[in-house]
């Protein structure tokens, strides 16, 4: 039987993967709570639970120290985007020319929020006078910011809940735009 390291070894482990307990849990089929519990010292778990998450916890370490690639090596550097006041009909414009499907609303540095195809195709349908209106009027949540420097495997969980994600260097401009296309990409190096 191998011996396994103390208790306290799991929530170091995970916070350094910056892993919530309930993806942790979600991941396992456990409870959030069994999680907290067992960081908490509040059960001592049975050897094969134990082992279990400090393997799971060790493995998704290792994959990420593998995946060496950040935002900076997958992003678009040509971030296409419309300001605050621009008309819905100008977003469907530029979506067309360059066969996008959602563009960030950023003016002077500040990301003000995000606008889809999706969006707009709903708000089309009910009303197609709308294109004259700004698409401030039906933005949804801005993009996610990331540092260029971020890796792979943190961004594609962000992709998952958000159609894109803005990439900044240090000195907080935006340098690039990354989507699930963008990630895709790296299917070639596979």
């Amino acid at each position: 039987m191998k011996n396994l390291p103390p208790l306290s070894e799991i929530k170091r482990l995970r916070k350094k993967l910056n892993i919530s307990q309930k993806d942790l849990a979600l991941e396992l089929k456990l409870t959030q709570s069994t999680i907290s519990r067992i960081e908490s010292g509040l059960i001592d778990p049975p050897y094969t639970k134990f082992k279990m998450i400090y393997e799971h916890l060790e493995k998704e370490g290792a994959k990420r120290k593998k995946s060496k690639r950040q935002a900076k090596d997958i992003m678009t550097h040509d971030i296409k985007f419309i300001k605050p006041d621009s008309t819905i009909r100008e977003a469907v414009e530029l979506m067309n020319e360059h066969g996008i499907s959602q563009l960030p609303i950023i003016e002077n540095k500040h990301n003000y929020g995000s606008i889809t195809s999706k969006k707009i195709q709903k708000y089309i349908t009910d009303n197609p006078e709308i294109f004259g209106v700004d698409v401030s009027l039906i933005k949804e949540l801005p993009f996610p910011e990331v540092n260029e420097n971020w890796g792979v495997k943190d961004i594609s969980d962000l992709l998952i809940r958000y159609s894109a994600v803005l990439v900044k260097d240090d000195g907080h401009n935006f340098v690039g735009i990354i989507t699930d296309a963008d990630f895709l990409k790296l299917t070639h190096d596979y």
